[in-house]
């Protein structure tokens, strides 16, 4: 508050200075005191940095300061009382900027601690009591925190740095200024024990005087404030015992009035008090005042410090707890890194007792790989370089086995020996350690297979690539596709597929070079990287010996197998720079060799690039004519030649691209089949068709019978017969004109699923017809088993009789057979007389061809229908 009031005190200066040397020594303030206070209020280097920052900041607004300092203490008549007069103040002003200016100078030697000292000395002889000494500090520590937000509001971090570096510096200064007020008062009582008055109105301790009948002739207002005790309370000199009942004070007082030995240390619980509880301590002295001996109680409320006491003790009860029984381990270090002390969950996760650790040094049980680093950031630990670390690194059991631990690290010094000392906490990671193996792995390989996944693969095939680089070697990048797997997962089940590729991932690594890789593209689909290859013919050795490795019996599901596959093969860099080039390339040529039959591989070469390219130009064109409605239908009649009428039309896809001749589906359709546009191709055909066809009964005289080709991957991937009817809802649609046209190879592809779907679609009204009829593998006896209407006779029979004794034997069969299993017969592709003449011999009367008609859009349809040109007949 009034720091330099010593400017203004009548004591000599020589002997002030004396009294602070004495106290110094007598409280034990040397250097190494000094340090230890500061290294607790952690007020180290960096924050003299701070401070000195601050100081120059604060040097522009000390007088103002200054100036609200005492505009602040002066409103308290108790304090303009100590001050004096305003040419005191100001002079004080200058003064206390001065000191204030000191405070954050960041330079605190002996001579800034004995000016501390004289304060301390100066405030205890002139009375100030602490509460205003402390309450001055408040005011300066509240004005800089004001100053530094100014500065600092927009850098939290730094202004924390600033305030905190601002409280330690004033912790410091009030601890020495305290300490040595509080010594003096000490001094000051023993020294003047006989001046009974001077001390009641002085001191800041309590103080009661009584008799020797235990009455009290005085009390200090330090004394009742502490104690809550009101003036008149004290009327008529009251016993003690009735404002302090407690016998061991009532004890020990007469045993001070008997031997007149001081009574030290009493300690008394005073219950009932505002604040609760409160525990006083009073030393007792005997001495006499006009051949009366009375006796002087100086007291204390120690309940702070007794507080204090207990929670440090129940802190350290929780630390010895905490240390014992945490869940992470715990140990102290020397400075060589000896273990000192550990703690029980430290002895779990290493497997050594604690004796054992403690025989040990923490290098012993770290890993070898990791000790270089671990050794280099305690050092930097110690030194002072960095202030705590956190890694995770591998201990070593007592078994002998690597234990992944996270460690964290920092540094202390012991308060008394000032040795320095190594806290770690170390916590086992071992399981997530192993978890993280475990998704990496499942990250980098097959499931199914262990294998390299493409994530791996692509980093092995370049890392393989760059080795190549350097060593001016090739890189084969070979695509293996097993033939005919599909027909494995329809018959046996997709369990027999998965244990087939199970057994073609061991064959194939078992095939390979160690630096080889073999990696699971996906389906059953394989990649094999061949790293540091002389030349092409390497990689031909290595695909015959793949193939004939494939090519072995396996037994699966009670049947025996032998496996073949498809591969293709890219050499780096002759057909790619890069993974991703290597890798279509590949592709490419697998292509071609599945092309072949399979059970064969084929090199990558740019005449297969470029039909790639262009299977890929036709594909995105194809797309595109579905998305802006560039395909149509075209409608070819279905003739009964025995009356003469049209009893039919069947919808024809045609593709008109970009106001060119329209294409015939015959040109385009395998490409849609083969990249799955089939699928949105056929929905929106059957769509037009079933549209179509009600618009066509509403023109014709006699209902038309309307048949659309179903394609393979529409029957199959999607609930066909759901849609079929969902269409028939929507447009309109007489079920009964509708025939759907399959090819027998689908029938036989899935034939379960293949019957209850058409036995769905029948039980709709709608009839089904097998399309191009001979070309497959099935017979009508098969087909026994489908609800079938009709079947077509595929035109490449037809275009051969009746000059081919084969075809024309055939056709007669067919139209025998399907007349006994009463099916109807259409003829496809008749374009002679000849032809229809041999057709209507055997029986066969209902055809198509350009001999009737030629494929015509709908409009001509329906202008054939408006002018009565087409006899409709059911």
């Amino acid at each position: 508050m009034v720091q330099h009031a010593q400017l203004e005190s009548p004591i000599p200066a020589t002997t002030l200075d004396e009294t602070v040397d004495t106290i110094g020594r007598e409280i034990g303030l040397d250097q190494q005191e000094v340090a230890e206070r500061m290294a607790f209020l952690e007020l180290r280097p960096d924050d003299l940095v701070l401070l000195r920052e601050l100081h120059a900041l604060a040097e522009q607004d000390s007088d103002t300061f200054s100036d609200g300092f005492y505009e602040h203490i002066l409103a308290f008549p108790q304090l303009r009382g100590l001050v004096g007069d305003d040419s005191t103040i100001q002079r004080l002003k200058h003064a206390q900027a001065a000191y204030f200016r000191s405070l954050t100078a960041g330079d605190y030697d002996g001579g800034y601690i004995r000016d501390r000292l004289r304060v301390g000395l100066v405030h205890q002889r002139i009375g100030l009591e602490p509460k205003w000494y402390i309450g001055a500090y408040r005011k300066y520590v509240s004005g800089m925190f004001d100053l530094l937000w100014s500065h600092f509001h927009a850098d939290p971090a730094r202004f924390r740095a600033m305030c905190d570096c601002v409280l330690k510096v004033v912790c410091l200064d009030m601890g020495l200024a305290l300490d040595t007020y509080a010594h003096a008062d000490q001094r000051s009582v023993v020294q003047h024990q006989n001046y009974l008055e001077q001390i009641i109105g002085g001191m800041p301790a309590g103080l009661i005087v009584t008799d020797g009948g235990g009455r009290v002739r005085s009390i200090n207002q330090t004394m009742r404030d502490m104690l809550g005790i009101p003036d008149d309370a004290l009327a008529g000199q009251p016993a003690l015992d009735a404002l302090l009942p407690s016998p061991e004070l009532a004890e020990r007082m007469e045993a001070a009035l008997a031997s007149g030995a001081p009574q030290d240390g009493v300690v008394i619980t005073v219950d009932g008090h505002a604040d609760g509880v409160r525990y006083f301590e009073f030393n007792i002295r005997r001495t006499r005042q006009a051949d009366e001996q009375i006796l002087l109680l100086i007291g204390h409320d120690i309940t702070f410090r007794r507080q204090a006491r207990l929670r440090l003790q129940e802190s350290e009860e929780f630390f010895r707890l905490t240390f014992t029984q945490a869940a992470v381990g715990i140990a102290l270090l020397s400075r060589e890194g000896r273990f000192v002390r550990v703690n029980r969950k430290l002895t779990q996760i290493v497997g050594y007792t604690e004796i054992e650790l403690l025989q040990r040094f923490v290098h012993q049980i770290t890993y070898q790989n990791d000790l270089l680093e671990d050794r280099a950031l305690l050092r930097q630990l110690i030194d002072g370089e960095i202030r705590d670390f956190r890694r995770e690194t591998r201990f070593v059991s007592k078994r002998g086995s690597p234990i992944w631990v996270t460690v964290s690290a920092s540094a202390m010094r012991e308060a008394l020996s000032g040795e320095l000392r190594l806290i770690i906490a170390v916590e086992d990671i071992s399981r997530r350690k192993q978890a993280e193996e475990a998704l990496l792995r499942m990250a980098n390989h097959d499931a199914l297979t262990g294998l390299p996944n493409r994530i791996l693969l692509q980093d092995r095939l370049s890392h393989a690539i760059a080795q190549a680089q350097r060593n001016g070697r090739l890189v084969g990048v070979m695509f293996i596709d097993l033939d005919r797997f599909k027909h494995v997962n329809d018959s046996l089940g997709h369990e027999a597929g998965d244990q087939m590729i199970i057994e073609i991932a061991r064959r194939l690594s078992r095939s390979l070079r160690e630096s080889d890789t073999v990696a699971r593209q996906g389906g059953d689909e394989f990649v094999v990287v061949l790293p540091d290859l002389a030349g092409a013919d390497d990689a031909a050795m290595v695909a015959r010996k793949v193939l004939g490795e494939l090519f072995q019996p396996l037994m699966l599901a009670g049947n025996e197998l032998f496996p073949t596959g498809s591969i293709g093969i890219a050499i780096y860099p002759r057909d790619g720079q890069d993974p991703t080039a290597l890798l279509k390339a590949a592709d490419t040529a697998m292509y071609r060799s599945k092309a072949n039959g399979g059970n064969h591989f084929h090199f990558y070469t740019e005449d297969l690039g470029m039909r790639a390219e262009e299977h890929l130009l036709v594909e995105a064109r194809l797309q595109r004519a579905l998305q802006r409605g560039e395909l149509r239908l075209h409608y070819q009649p279905q003739f009964d030649v025995a009356s003469g009428r049209i009893v039919g039309l069947e919808a024809l896809l045609r593709w008109e691209a970009g106001g060119r001749e329209a294409l015939a589906a015959a040109e385009f359709i395998a490409l849609a089949e083969e990249t799955g546009l089939i699928v949105p191709i056929g929905e929106w055909a059957l769509a037009t068709a079933m549209r179509q066809l009600a618009a066509f009964a509403r023109l014709a005289p006699a209902p038309l019978r309307m048949s659309v080709n179903v394609s393979a991957r529409q029957f199959h991937q999607q609930d066909i017969a759901a849609g079929v009817e969902r269409l028939l809802a929507d447009t309109g649609c007489d079920p009964g004109a509708l025939t759907l046209e399959i090819t027998e190879t689908l029938l036989m592809e899935s034939p379960g699923a293949a019957a209850e779907t058409m036995a769905r679609l029948s039980r709709l009204g709608i009839q089904l017809a097998i399309d191009d009829f001979c070309t497959g593998y099935s017979s009508l006896a098969n087909l026994r088993r489908f609800p079938i209407h009709g079947i077509k006779i595929d035109r490449s029979f037809i275009a051969d009789i009746p000059d081919d004794d084969d075809a024309a034997a055939i056709v007669h069969a067919v139209i025998a057979l399907a007349g006994s299993m009463k099916l109807d017969v259409v003829a496809v592709g008749v374009e002679t007389a000849a032809q229809q003449a041999f057709l209507e011999a055997h029986g066969c009367h209902r055809m198509q061809g350009y001999r009737f008609g030629r494929p015509v859009p709908a409009d001509e349809i329906e202008r054939m229908l408006r002018q009565g040109c087409v006899d409709a007949a059911a």
